[in-house]
């Protein structure tokens, strides 16, 4: 799979309410997918799936994008995008958002933790 990230409207109208709130939550903590790899995954919408790619994993709700390309999958920016983005700029100063090599897994049964969850997991060094 190729993982994509970017700005959506419901991201940034989350980030402006708060980004422990419940609409941020919702916005980000999500990856987009065509019908075809939701099937091939054996998930229902909003069923989690754990994104792996070399620089970390992260557990998102899988959401259907009828707009999507099959081996394409998206997370809007935020704290869960950025623990599978890596943070190699090539001296751009900015990581790289787009095309990153990614592997999609079924997660059932596994936890999308809060926002403030997850980050505390990262501070921890565990995440």
């Amino acid at each position: 799979m190729l993982l994509v990230s970017g700005r959506t409207l419901k991201q940034g109208r989350g980030m402006e309410i708060g980004k422990l709130s419940q609409d941020y939550f919702e916005a980000v903590a999500i990856c987009e997918m065509d019908r075809s790899t939701l099937e091939v995954l054996g998930l229902e919408e909003g069923e989690p799936v754990r994104v792996e790619t070399d620089h970390d994993s992260v557990i998102v709700a899988s959401k259907l994008d009828r707009r999507a390309e099959p081996g394409v999958v998206f997370i809007p920016c935020g704290p869960y995008a950025n623990q599978v983005i890596g943070t190699d700029t090539l001296e751009s100063g900015m990581p790289g958002f787009k095309s990153i090599p990614a592997r999609v897994f079924p997660a059932k049964g596994e936890e999308v933790l809060s926002v403030e969850s997850l980050i505390k997991k990262i501070m921890e060094g565990s995440g």
